[in-house]
């Protein structure tokens, strides 16, 4: 009789390292498992400076991340869909330890005393006593000496900003400029404030600048310079620049008045721009988180203007409603419900705030008279995507109908404005609007590196950080004339199974629920007040409490093992199993494994679905099976 076959993977470095899916999860890779159990722990300055320690904006993605660390966590595979609230747990460490309030409020609250002034336009924070302030210390004292070198950053957004952030500490003298009258750039340009409140944004920009960072506003690329004048100027360039293009519809009354673009809108919604009076009707064309943020802000803040992106399309509709005077705001989805790019708990929110979802609907003109927009005429869609899953929308003829507005927000997608490229710039623009560059992000002009939107089309915020110091990394070791690399450093450490933190058949932490961040009620939710709150302190603990700590593997010891099956029974999750050697397929050094011991017994571990309980290293009998404690850096 044939015996079933098991696709395995011997352990490595690799292996160990992608078994901390949180972190391996993280574009730059932050110990999210190491600041979770220590706010579990009651240690917050600990787990403060872990969260800091890779990313210059950890305070804002304690906010406004979309988390990929928690759609790789394993607690939301062994419980499905109720990862540990990392982003929420970020928040409460960056908010009590990061930056402090120098009212004295949520010192108070945290037993602390108040604080030191910090000078500041907003003064709402303060940097000089926060762990903030104590993590760039740290970061100062191992700082490279200054090389003399000269790089310049266009774009104060979190691409930019971290690069000059890590090519500061790198030792190079770093200049950003920035076109708009404050840095931050869709932080503070596209991100309403009742996500994002902007003094948190002014502290974390401050504190990069205090490593010397020169920061120029008002200075647009391609209107007060061009790259050329940058190259005579500085030994490297970074293009950070972002996508502020808004992509049009290309249907008839476009261009009629009462036509927005999304990002205009939030653009001058967030810098107090001019005002607009959007009606009692609006419709948001596109199905994107920020159109739902547009649409809520709107219903609450009056009047004020528009622009557009698919990513942003649900911002806007959320907006619209946040704007006071708007009654009705309705969004037109060319997706169905299940594909649209918005995360559900957005969408859900802005349904709670009154803003209607319309799904299959595709925009076929904007309907107007005497020069103003009046609605928008569209056709059903059948389909959105065809069989090989690209977005090609198939419209149901006869279908029409028009959807009465006196505004008309469009968010259908952004892309990188190139005017300013000359053709001694040697710049390659690729299809789909962005700048063509290498591994290392370097552009096809050598000393010319770009990352953020302007290379890969809007990501997401942690994504930006990633390529700030992916480039900062790719301009140090083009400065020194070195290839660029990414040395990964690791370390085990055995722990003692009496110091183990399991408790009976069902560990504790398997028994905690799953708690979301308390939110602001809905008739509450006013101006530009935030909406999410934070945790409670005893919230916080038993939510880090759920960590599965991944990072503690269990470690066999084949020379020691009697194959008692004892580890195997008493398993909760069925991760173990003892089969034959031959049993087990997989790469050349599975095979050689088979063809040197295949009559030989082999142990095959699930990491996936185990929950690090120990029962196992506690049921052996001859002490085979250990745990220890893995981590890992990854560092330039």
């Amino acid at each position: 009789m044939d015996l079933p076959k098991y696709q395995v993977a011997l352990t490595n470095l690799d292996f160990y390292a992608r078994n901390i899916p949180c972190q391996q999860g993280c574009p730059v890779h932050t110990d999210a498992r190491g600041y979770v159990t220590a706010i579990a722990q009651g240690d917050y300055e600990r787990a403060y400076l872990i969260a800091r320690a890779p990313n210059p904006f950890a305070s804002v993605c304690g906010r406004v991340c979309n988390a990929p660390c928690e759609a790789a966590c394993r607690r939301g595979k062994v419980e499905p869909g109720k990862p540990v609230n990392i982003r929420a747990l970020k928040r409460f460490v960056n908010d009590r330890y990061g930056i402090y309030d120098v009212s004295g409020k949520d010192a108070a609250k945290a037993g602390r005393p108040p604080f030191n002034f910090y000078r500041s336009s907003r003064g709402d924070f303060d940097l000089e006593n926060s762990a903030l302030q104590h993590s760039i210390a740290a970061l100062k004292a191992r700082a490279r000496p200054k090389t003399g070198k000269r790089v310049a950053v266009i774009g104060a957004g979190p691409a930019g900003l971290t690069a000059a952030h890590d090519l500061a500490l790198l030792g190079h003298s770093v200049t950003v400029y920035e076109s708009a009258s404050v840095a931050g750039g869709m932080l503070v340009l596209g991100v309403p404030e009742y996500r994002l409140p902007r003094a948190l944004v002014e502290m974390e920009i401050d504190a990069i600048l205090s490593l010397g960072v020169e920061l120029k506003l008002n200075s647009a690329l391609g209107r007060d310079f061009f790259i050329g004048d940058l190259r005579r100027e500085y030994d490297a360039v970074f293009i950070g620049i972002g996508t502020y293009k808004s992509r049009k519809l290309n249907v008839e009354g476009e261009q009629l008045d009462g036509v927005l673009r999304a990002i205009d809108f939030l653009i001058n919604v967030n810098l107090g721009g001019y005002n607009v009076n959007l009606g009692k009707r609006v419709l948001v064309i596109g199905g994107g988180n920020v159109a739902m943020d547009v649409a809520r802000t709107a219903a609450r803040t009056g009047n004020t203007e528009g622009g557009g992106d698919i990513e942003t399309a649900l911002e806007v509709a959320r907006a619209a409603v946040r704007m006071g005077a708007t009654k009705e705001v309705h969004c037109l989805v060319v997706e169905d419900r299940n594909e649209m790019l918005a995360d559900p708990y957005e969408v859900a929110e802005a349904e709670e705030e009154g803003v209607v979802i319309h799904n299959h609907f595709a925009p076929a003109r904007i309907v107007g008279q005497n020069g103003k927009a009046m609605g928008v005429e569209t056709l059903n869609v059948e389909r959105a995507f065809d069989d090989q899953k690209r977005f090609n929308p198939q419209l149901a003829p006869n279908t029409q109908r028009v959807w009465e507005a006196d505004s008309v927000i469009i968010a259908i997608g952004q892309s990188g404005d190139f005017e300013w490229i000359k053709p001694e710039d040697n710049l390659t623009v690729k299809r789909g609007g962005m700048l063509q560059v290498d591994d290392h992000l370097m552009t096809t002009a050598p000393g010319i590196f770009a990352g953020g939107d302007v290379a890969f089309g809007p990501r997401l915020i942690i994504d930006a950080v990633a390529n700030g110091q992916k480039a900062a990394r790719g301009i140090d070791a083009y400065l020194r004339g070195a290839p660029p690399v990414s040395r990964r450093s690791a370390t085990f450490a055995p722990i003692p199974l009496v110091d183990y933190n399991a408790r009976g058949p069902v560990p504790t932490y398997l028994r905690l629920p799953y708690t979301r961040p308390p939110i602001t009620p809905i008739d509450r939710r006013i101006g530009i007040a935030e909406v999410e709150e934070g945790y409670a302190e005893a919230t916080a603990r038993d939510q880090g409490a759920r960590c599965l700590k991944c990072s503690i593997n269990t470690i066999f010891d084949g020379t020691k093992c009697v194959l008692c099956n004892g580890c195997v029974d008493v398993c909760p999750y069925d991760c173990l199993k003892i089969i034959r050697v031959d049993q087990i397929q997989g790469d050349e050094n599975v095979a050689r494994l088979v063809a040197a011991q295949g009559n030989g017994s082999a142990m095959l571990f699930d990491p996936d679905h185990c929950v690090r309980c120990a029962l196992c290293a506690k049921r052996c009998p001859t002490g085979a099976i250990t745990m220890e404690d893995f981590r890992f850096t990854e560092a330039a």
